[in-house]
């Protein structure tokens, strides 16, 4: 009796441990994935490092040391993303990097550091306009006036012979209704519908409009007909799948060797064991283990 008694006290303070062991791992979870950077946010980054140097070395290297020195600051992964995108847009326009001639040819190559930057965070990365304007130190309103004239402009400059180019620019018609929404052709509200930029409520409004009014209905779909254009322009150099490329590799090792460095008490025993066989000392002194347990294997082996 008095042993089943004493089975079950320390089945429950068993439980309790476990409990609690169980919360402390959540909440070491949760602390890892706030400081990790994921493999999208890694990404973004190196479709902004191409699109900013044309070189895919340069470009890489470029990146992973912008990366690396706002890694420094210990700042959350949304805001070393926006810091470390703003440090490589300020290096490239500082470098004066120029892009090679067999790249001109691509218009969406003709265009500035900052425009180009602007076009990969919407079309690549589907940024809100607010993070664009961090990034890009303007308003929101200039994030999108420069969106649509860059937009205008691409579109032009597709040779497209099943589609006339006087009818790129034309994206907006005069409301016809009251309740039509205002259409100002330098930020139409069609760029901002396709951008996801309004508030529920707002989209819900425009999307019932858009059901009973061919006028707005026609400007949208000429809108987006603009946009998808314009889409097919921006180079997207990695997919969302490619996890294990070069570039997100050597981006993810460069913030790790950060944050190693800054917060080493938030490295899992994982990372801490592949930086440690990585070094040469170590694979070095393996080989020597492994050769001397093969060679002693084979003389117990074979001796008597």
């Amino acid at each position: 009796m008095r042993l089943r008694q004493s089975l079950g006290v320390g089945l429950k303070h068993l439980s309790k441990v476990l409990a609690v062991s169980q919360a402390f791992r959540i909440l070491d979870q949760e602390k890892e994935m706030a400081r990790r950077m994921d493999w999208q946010d890694l990404r973004a980054l190196s479709q902004i490092g191409q699109a900013l140097w044309v070189d895919p070395a340069l470009s890489r290297a470029r990146t992973a040391e912008t990366l690396q020195a706002v890694g420094l600051l210990r700042l959350s992964p949304e805001r070393t993303l926006e810091r470390a995108s703003a440090a490589l847009l300020a290096r490239a326009l500082r470098e004066g990097e120029r892009v090679p001639n067999s790249r001109l040819q691509d218009p969406f190559f003709r265009l500035l550091p900052e425009e180009r930057l602007l076009l990969v965070g919407l079309h690549s990365e589907r940024w809100s306009y607010p993070r664009l304007s961090r990034v890009l130190g303007c308003s929101e309103e200039q994030v999108a006036s420069r969106a649509w004239k860059l937009r205008v402009h691409l579109a032009s400059q597709r040779s497209d012979p099943k589609k006339p180019l006087a009818s790129l620019g034309a994206a907006g018609v005069s409301p016809r209704r009251s309740s039509c929404p205002e259409f100002d052709p330098l930020v139409p509200w069609t760029q901002r519908f396709l951008d996801e930029e309004f508030a529920p409520r707002e989209r819900l409004f425009l999307q019932n409009h858009l059901m009973a009014c061919d006028s707005c209905r026609g400007a949208l779909n000429r809108c987006r007909d603009l946009y998808y254009q314009v889409e097919t322009m921006v180079p997207r150099s990695l997919e969302v799948s490619e996890a294990k490329s070069e570039d997100l590799r050597v981006l993810r090792e460069a913030f790790m060797q950060v944050r190693r460095r800054t917060d080493p008490g938030s490295v899992t025993w994982k990372e801490a064991a592949r930086a440690f066989v990585r070094q040469t000392e170590t694979q070095v002194v393996l080989a020597a283990l492994l050769t001397w347990g093969v060679w002693r294997w084979i003389i117990v082996g074979f001796l008597p």
